[in-house]
């Protein structure tokens, strides 16, 4: 299954670069035009996590 715009972001921009959400959200408005919540981004970085951890 392929992965959305903002799992993808999440996981360069902020796992794979260190960066902040903050970073990831303006990332996707600049890029995208998707307006992103940093609640909604710690969300999504958190079943993300829970995900790579059941699949390791």
């Amino acid at each position: 299954m392929e992965k959305d715009l903002i799992t993808q972001a999440l996981q360069t921009i902020h796992l794979q670069n260190g960066k902040d959400l903050k970073e990831v959200s303006q990332y996707l408005n600049m890029k995208y035009r998707i307006d992103t919540d940093i609640l909604l981004l710690e969300d999504r970085l958190k079943k993300l996590i829970q995900e790579e951890k059941a699949v390791a």
